[in-house]
C-alpha cells in the first residue's frame, strides 16, 4: 500500500527542498491534470527520470559537483 502525502505535507517538503511557492503551485497544477490511473501506470523509474530531467532543465540540478 502506498502512502500519499496530503497537500500541506507535500508543500512543506518541496519548500524545504528549495522550491519557490510559484514553482510548487506549477507542480501541483501539473499533478492534478494527471488521472490516478496515469500516475499508477507510470513506473517509478520513469517518474524519477522525468523529475530529474525537469530539475536539470530548470537549473536546480547540474552536472557539476560544487
Amino acid at each position: 500500500m502506498f502512502h500519499y502525502m496530503d497537500h500541506k505535507e507535500a508543500f512543506e517538503m518541496l519548500r524545504k527542498a528549495g522550491f519557490r511557492d510559484t514553482e510548487i503551485d506549477r507542480i501541483t497544477k501539473f499533478r492534478k491534470q494527471l488521472s490516478p490511473n496515469e500516475l499508477d501506470q507510470a513506473s517509478d523509474n520513469h517518474r524519477r527520470l522525468e523529475f530529474f530531467r525537469w530539475l536539470f532543465q530548470t537549473g536546480k540540478l547540474t552536472e557539476f559537483v560544487s
